[in-house]
């Protein structure tokens, strides 16, 4: 016979369980696709997914390699000299291609200096994010070359020996990612290659080969970067662009194995406001609703308006929409393009102080769902939650005009 300290515990246990459920977010989390995956990348994968809901990460492309005024100058940073802190998710560039001759990446970054910013971010306890513009290598020209290539470097094709150089060197590049000392590991980073597939501007895209075409692309580069150069210290992210439904964002998706982080690249522009407010809550809403049944992160992987022409674009519409996505779907972080320096004169997406948003950029910051840097949790520890494997639903998605 129970005591009546026991039937207490017992009616707590009931009400906890059935009456009061938690979030799916702290039941559980998927695991990455990579079964050899470092400990420390299975935990980020981890922790990301058991977070959505909850935070959204900000990131933001090149932030500690330049700025509107400066560049190469040691931890200086818009976003942090704006609102006071880091962002939580740094963003990096691996185009244009890899080569004995070339030091610098497509945005005149040295390869060298990205290792050691991008150490330093990770010991800030910030994510790394990697974008791979690689140069067309049938012609030679650059990625916006959109002659037919994809067919020429799959194995078999003439170019098939050019595109294993430039795998080898994206492995070794990606394996040369360590902490420094005596206790060296790896560091963990999201690689988001042949990204904005559904649109035409590049030469991978959806005009320019096959749905079949760029699957065999994309197994043959993540197999090729696990089984041949051992490369166990990243998470794989697919990234649209535009889509109008989800029989269209999964058209080219290479698989369940082969993916860990679900995106969309969605871009604001003067004349698009009034129709992202309710479609960009739509589609970031079916990327996470898709993620979410197959245990998978979803993302906002690549964003901003340019110039941030409007005083209160972050509260007013980029945190808006974010949380009306997510009453119905989670979303991890949410990535802001570079800015640019000196030679693209307006081409920046976070503000520096004094710009017209930047009063409304602290604003956004202070918002209890964004995550800058100063707020982390250790995001490389394996969480508390429970892990389950993927699975195969998929829902119905919804439509969307181009961006």
């Amino acid at each position: 016979m129970f005591s009546t300290k026991a039937h207490v515990l017992f009616s707590l246990l009931f009400c906890a369980v059935f009456l009061f459920p938690a979030r799916s977010f702290s039941q559980k989390t998927g695991q990455p696709t990579d079964v050899a995956a470092t400990k420390r990348t299975r935990a980020l994968f981890q922790n990301l997914h058991a977070m959505q809901g909850r935070r959204i990460l900000f990131g933001h492309q090149d932030d500690l390699a330049y700025g509107v005024y400066w560049s190469g100058e040691s931890r200086r940073s818009d976003v942090q000299e704006t609102c006071g802190a880091y962002p939580a998710v740094f963003g990096w560039e691996l185009g244009r291609k890899f080569d004995d001759r070339s030091a610098y990446n497509i945005d005149s970054v040295k390869y060298a200096d990205m290792r050691r910013l991008v150490r330093w971010a990770y010991n800030m306890g910030s994510v790394n994010t990697f974008s791979w513009h690689l140069d067309n290598l049938t012609t030679g020209s650059n990625a916006w070359d959109t002659t037919a290539s994809v067919r020429y470097i799959l194995p078999g094709g003439k170019d098939h020996a050019k595109f294993l150089t430039q795998l080898d060197g994206l492995g070794d590049f990606l394996n040369s990612l360590e902490t420094e000392g005596l206790f060296k590991h790896s560091i963990p980073v999201i690689l988001r290659p042949w990204h904005e597939h559904t649109g035409g501007w590049f030469w991978w895209g959806a005009t320019h080969c096959t749905p079949d075409e760029f699957k065999q692309l994309w197994r043959f580069t993540i197999d090729y970067l696990r089984n041949t150069k051992k490369v166990h210290n990243v998470l794989f992210a697919y990234s649209p662009d535009f889509f109008q439904d989800e029989a269209q964002y999964l058209r080219n998706y290479p698989g369940d194995d082969y993916v860990d982080i679900l995106g969309l690249d969605y871009y604001y522009r003067l004349n698009n406001l009034d129709k992202i407010a309710t479609d960009l809550p739509e589609k970031l809403a079916m990327v996470g609703k898709m993620a979410a049944h197959r245990n998978k992160i979803a993302a906002f992987t690549e964003t901003g308006f340019e110039a941030i022409p409007n005083e209160n674009w972050w509260t007013g519409m980029l945190l808006a929409q974010l949380k009306a996505a997510t009453m119905d779907a989670n979303i991890a972080y949410v990535m802001l393009w570079r800015n640019a320096y000196k030679t693209k004169p307006n081409h920046y997406f976070v503000p520096y102080p004094g710009q017209v948003s930047a009063k409304n950029f602290v604003e956004f910051k202070r918002d209890g769902q964004i995550l800058f840097q100063d707020k982390l949790p250790n995001l490389y520890k394996k969480p508390k939650v429970k892990a389950v494997k993927p699975t195969n639903l998929s829902l119905t998605g919804t439509e969307q005009t181009k961006r």
